[in-house]
């Protein structure tokens, strides 16, 4: 019994030392002038901090929290990178994106070339963009935000089970590194504009996506498993 008590313990306290950090960063992005949080509306905002509270819950619950977090985190920055490398220029001014220029197969370029995306790959919102494809802007950049802020509350989350912060970090910025060169190959081939890459490096970068798949296991469901712990669905 005693050693129950300690156990059940020792959870809640982690669980308050990571939700402290967590809602720390979450709070600093809602007070940002141009932030990640700048322009959504409270009910927007609370969403986020709950789905992501349930996702900490989540991992913590499970058989192996660290396992866990990471292939939340595969998901999380697969999402970001299918939008963010529209976002991704020599002028970017989040570090995660100015980062990337320079990685094999990330051009930084992609931005131009929205006349001939949008209506392939966001057809939807180029029909009711104006000439500026506005709706299409607005839609990459939500969807790469919120895929962030899920990435960076995951890389926090991990944090507490990982000692070494500079090979932490390393992670993350090689697993952007892959998952933006893939989206950036994969929509340059259903685009038709030129490849960066050839073709045994994207024979590469598909084994090590895919063996990343693998691991991660379904985004949609575990969106919908957080979504019902959240009461969000």
């Amino acid at each position: 019994m005693k050693n129950l008590t300690r156990r059940d313990s020792s959870r809640f306290s982690l669980l308050e030392a990571i939700r402290f950090r967590i809602t720390a960063y979450l709070s600093e992005l809602c007070v940002e002038d141009e932030g990640l949080f700048f322009n959504l509306d409270h009910w927007t905002q609370r969403r986020i901090i709950d789905e992501n509270m349930a996702k900490l819950a989540l991992v913590l619950e499970s058989d192996d929290p660290a396992e866990t977090c990471y292939r939340d985190l595969i998901r999380e920055i697969d999402a970001e990178a299918e939008a963010g490398i529209y976002l991704v220029r020599p002028d970017a001014t989040p570090r995660h994106l100015f980062r990337l220029i320079g990685e094999s197969g990330v051009s930084g370029e992609l931005h131009s070339e929205m006349h001939r995306i949008g209506p392939i790959v966001f057809s939807e919102e180029t029909s009711r963009s104006f000439e500026d494809l506005d709706l299409v802007w607005v839609t990459i950049q939500a969807s790469h935000d919120r895929a962030h802020v899920d990435a960076t509350v995951s890389e926090i989350i991990l944090s507490f089970f990982n000692d070494d912060a500079d090979s932490l970090r390393d992670m993350s910025n090689a697993m952007r590194a892959l998952q933006y060169s893939f989206h950036e190959d994969v929509v340059r081939r259903r685009c038709n504009l030129p490849s960066l890459l050839g073709e045994r490096e994207n024979r590469e970068l598909l084994i090590m996506v895919s063996e990343l798949a693998i691991r991660s296991g379904s985004y949609r469901d575990r969106v919908a498993e957080i979504c019902k712990v959240a009461e969000t669905a």
